[in-house]
């Protein structure tokens, strides 16, 4: 399978999957969330509550093996259900990968 046809199933699979997120793991990196909508936890503080934007997934260029994906989280490995913590961590607000460093999503 070429890269651009890895990136296209990745692209298909966070477009079509009826998941909140998706999340990728990235040689060098790590795992990866991708949000497929914008998402606001409220809690009894309104001044607490916490916003997610969603994230965005494209190729970079037609020919490449290059993707471009905006609004990345890390799963913050301190969660717990209150008001003071926050579920992800923004990561990155735009970064480039090559596909080929993508080792797995769900």
């Amino acid at each position: 399978m070429s890269s651009k046809a890895k990136a296209e199933s990745l692209i298909e699979y966070f477009n079509n999957t009826n998941r909140e997120m998706v999340e990728i793991y990235v040689e060098g990196i790590g795992w990866l969330i991708i949000l497929k909508e914008n998402i606001e936890i409220v809690s009894d503080n309104w001044f607490a509550s916490t916003k997610y934007n969603s994230s965005t997934i494209e190729i970079f260029n037609s020919e490449s093996s290059l993707m471009r994906l905006t609004n990345v989280y890390k799963l913050n490995s301190s969660f717990v259900e209150n008001a003071n913590n926050v579920k992800y961590n923004l990561m990155f607000e735009d970064i480039c990968i090559f596909i080929d460093k993508v080792s797995a999503f769900f």
